[in-house]
């Protein structure tokens, strides 16, 4: 009789409700200064990989500039957020930030590059979350982002 009235809580179905799910989409708009400067509007969509682990593909694409001489420039990838907070527990969450990236532009070919940074995430207004990020990868990257907010948890 105990372990009836127990069998729900430990069933799956209890477990994987307390877990983030579903595809997130966000936009994003990128300042990437490095030798050739761009700015860049990208969206992204992102799934959980695990309770802490957020992972996400992003297309971006924008305009470069070196001097007076101003090229299209795009960029693919692949990132991850590690979460300080994955179940909103605090009003900001922190994140790192760790991926792959390929960037093009008018001046140089399509190169490969690693992302490392970080990122703090708003409370949910109007079911949006706004968040900044700072990273490294292709010069230094200051983002803003807005994503959808999860149903539970960040």
């Amino acid at each position: 009789m105990i372990g009836t009235l127990l069998a729900p809580s430990f069933s799956t179905g209890a477990l994987r409700a307390q877990r983030p799910s579903g595809t997130q989409f966000e936009g994003r708009l990128d300042l990437v200064a490095a030798r050739t400067t761009s700015v860049q509007a990208g969206l992204s969509a992102n799934v959980t990989a695990g309770l802490y682990i957020r992972m996400g593909v992003t297309i971006a694409a924008g305009v470069a500039r070196r001097g007076d001489v101003a090229h299209g420039a795009a960029r693919a990838e692949l990132t991850a957020r590690f979460l300080m907070d994955p179940f909103r527990e605090a009003p900001l969450g922190v994140y790192g930030i760790g991926g792959l990236s390929a960037m093009t532009d008018g001046f140089e070919g399509w190169r490969p590059r690693i992302v490392v940074g970080a990122g703090i995430e708003s409370r949910i207004h109007g079911g949006r979350a706004i968040a900044a990020e700072v990273a490294l990868g292709g010069g230094v990257r200051v983002a803003a982002v807005v994503r959808r907010a999860r149903r539970i948890g960040r």
